[in-house]
């Protein structure tokens, strides 16, 4: 048990972004591209899980010196450090291995990819002011983008413009949660000393309203090509998430975005309504 909550499942909502295109484009229907979306779903669930593991270890003595994060099985002494490398190695090569033996070489990149922005990130690019949160934010387009190549269904630029900046968004939230919430956030993510609460609120103000933009522009412009409403109606429910969630982000309790998502009822239902008329638009 101690080993799956390292592989942190919560977390693994964040790869359902690779089902976003395949939605998007209206082959929810379609078994084959479904089942090609659920394969990148599982690569990348491996791979993240690699990710975190090694993160775990690394940052175990950080992590005690957290209110929650010194629950996590290695800090907590739940798990030992070698059992995490070990379990790390063995993701890392599933992840790899499957899209290896399924000929998807599309996917396979993805995978390679996010390793070197992790390998970066893991080597210093996390002490670098604003550029931490781009490699963050990368791993949310990344996963859009090999649930379309695993699926074959193209990508347009537009829906990639309004993942990224709903990624700065999401990520840019966590930060100032991280800093506002915390007695002493630079002990635990020494990154945080080079922010300030006022920069980051700007950040996420200016990501969240650049991502609703994007996503007026790309749903009127997908609306106009099926000729009828329901996209283009999706933009309320779509601008309400955005503003529900930046709701958290200003009580600095974004810390944990999969919390969030998992716990607010509210926040639930506009994305159910969402989800609903992007298929009463496609089907």
């Amino acid at each position: 048990m101690n080993l799956l909550l390292s592989m942190r499942p919560k977390q693994w909502i964040k790869n359902m972004l690779v089902f976003a295109v395949p939605l998007a484009a209206g082959k929810v229907a379609d078994g084959e591209v479904m089942a090609a979306a659920a394969m990148a779903f599982g690569v990348l669930t491996f791979a993240a899980a690699a990710v975190y593991l090694v993160n775990d270890v690394r940052d175990a003595e950080m992590d005690r010196l957290h209110p929650t994060k010194s629950r996590r099985p290695v800090a907590a002494g739940k798990v030992a450090p070698r059992l995490a490398i070990a379990l790390a190695v063995i993701c890392f090569f599933v992840s790899i291995a499957i899209p290896l033996m399924a000929q998807e070489e599309g996917l396979l990149a993805i995978v390679v990819s996010y390793f070197a922005l992790q390998i970066g990130y893991q080597l210093g690019l996390r002490d670098v002011g604003l550029v931490d949160m781009f490699i963050v934010a990368s791993g949310f387009v990344l996963r859009t983008l090999a649930g379309g190549i695993a699926s074959n269904v193209p990508v347009s630029n537009g829906f990639l413009l309004v993942t990224g900046s709903s990624a700065l968004f999401v990520v840019s939230s966590k930060r100032f949660s991280e800093i506002v919430a915390n007695e002493n956030p630079d002990a635990t993510r020494p990154i945080l000393r080079t922010y300030s609460p006022s920069y980051l609120r700007t950040i996420w103000s200016a990501s969240m309203i650049t991502a609703i933009l994007f996503y007026f522009l790309w749903a009127f412009e997908l609306g106009a090509s099926r000729n009828d409403l329901f996209v283009e109606m999706s933009t309320v429910p779509f601008s309400l998430i955005m503003l529900r969630y930046a709701f958290h982000a200003d009580r600095g309790v974004a810390e944990a975005p999969e919390t969030i998502v998992l716990t607010d009822r509210v926040l639930q239902l506009m994305a159910v309504v969402w989800v609903g008329l992007f298929l009463l638009q496609v089907a």
